[in-house]
């Protein structure tokens, strides 16, 4: 399981190192030396197969992008704090979802995933885009070609079709959805930084905080801030995020942990437990 983790990441971000991280983090308690000789076997090894196919290093690209500095700083923690709030409602809105799913829809697994595939399907075709794990829409954030109006749109359609489509049980995952709304998040920020200081230093641009709030959501949502860094900078190729990408996640990690927030990877693992018998009676 640890390999297969650890491949994963690997060979789907072609971030290897974030690969070994997150198997580190996510299975702190049960860490043994062959856990990681056999993840960051995996994880390399993924990488390598997806660069020959692929040929794609980084995943996203950050033309003439200033490092953020110093400046940055205060504002990645506002961030943090944001994500960190948002990480929250989006680990309990999902739980919830779940939920309402097998108390209330009591459809049979092919008419709701047949259901949710032409919802999801339906706003693809009408707002391209909105559909598919979120990479190209991170690319446009990124760059900025996601017009400001459309943005809050963005946003909350994205979310729902998440919540949707992960409780259908249909074959998928939230790591990169999660990604997707982490950018349009940080993409939204950075653009009320600019609104507030118009004539603010060149690296506080829209496109650092969308790399930020990918870093940030991510840790707050799942709870291993060392791999949100990592998977970052492995992304985007820029080592000049290390700071604020540091701030940013720190702050998110904190915010979640003081609210009580659980792991939404443990959470879901605990979810699926069956309840002994005798705890049911």
């Amino acid at each position: 399981m640890s390999a297969g983790a650890g491949a994963g990441l690997g060979a789907a971000f072609n971030a290897p190192l974030s690969g070994v991280v997150f198997v580190l983090e996510e299975l702190h308690g049960n860490f043994t030396p062959v856990m990681f000789v056999a993840a960051f076997l995996a994880s390399v090894s993924g990488d390598v197969v997806a660069r020959l196919l692929t040929n794609e290093l980084p995943v996203f690209h950050l033309s003439g992008m200033i490092a953020p500095g110093v400046a940055t700083v205060p504002w990645a923690a506002l961030l943090g704090v944001c994500a960190g709030v948002f990480g929250v409602f989006f680990n309990r809105a999902l739980l919830m979802t779940l939920d309402f799913r097998d108390r209330v829809v009591l459809w049979p697994a092919w008419a709701l995933g047949a259901a949710v595939g032409a919802i999801v399907g339906l706003a693809g075709w009408l707002v391209p885009g909105l559909e598919g794990s979120g990479g190209p829409l991170v690319q446009s954030a990124l760059a900025g070609q996601i017009a400001l109006g459309v943005l809050p749109l963005f946003i909350v359609a994205r979310f729902c079709l998440t919540m949707v489509s992960y409780s259908s049980g249909a074959a998928g995952g939230i790591f990169a959805p999660l990604l997707g709304l982490g950018a349009l998040g940080g993409l939204l920020f950075g653009v009320g930084v600019h609104a507030v200081m118009p004539h603010s230093a060149t690296e506080l641009t829209p496109a650092v905080f969308c790399v930020l709030g990918m870093g940030a959501m991510f840790t707050a949502i799942v709870r291993a801030p060392l791999t949100g860094i990592v998977l970052m900078i492995e992304l985007t190729g820029v080592y000049g995020f290390m700071l604020p990408l540091l701030v940013a996640c720190l702050t998110a990690y904190g915010v979640a942990e003081a609210l009580g927030n659980t792991p939404i990877y443990e959470a879901l693992r605990l979810r699926s437990r069956p309840v002994p018998a005798r705890a049911a009676a």
